[in-house]
């Protein structure tokens, strides 16, 4: 099988059966985990946007022996599908 070149993303298809779980409003953000059929994404984050950028999901990090910060894992997913998912935890941190 060829490997794709870096710039070539493969988006996941979320589908319909997701949602948000375990919302937690902390100082450093909103944290969540998305809970799809037979997986749960842990600790992501809703990182708000600036003028610049707009909010995005940030990916949980571990540090790793050179001292740099490395993803644990990545998720591509399209625009409208990270819209709905910041949506979808905004409104579950209000309602605590």
């Amino acid at each position: 099988m060829a490997r794709k070149k870096d710039n070539e993303k493969s988006y996941f298809n979320l589908g319909d059966e997701w949602k948000v779980g375990n919302v937690r409003d902390l100082e450093f953000g909103l944290f969540f985990t998305l809970q799809l059929p037979g997986l749960s994404l842990y600790n992501l984050k809703v990182v708000p946007g600036t003028k610049k950028y707009d909010s995005f999901i940030g990916i949980p990090e571990t540090k790793g022996s050179d001292g740099n910060w490395h993803k644990v894992y990545n998720l591509f997913l399209d625009d409208e599908d990270v819209k709905d998912i910041i949506a979808e935890v905004e409104k579950a941190a209000s309602r605590k």
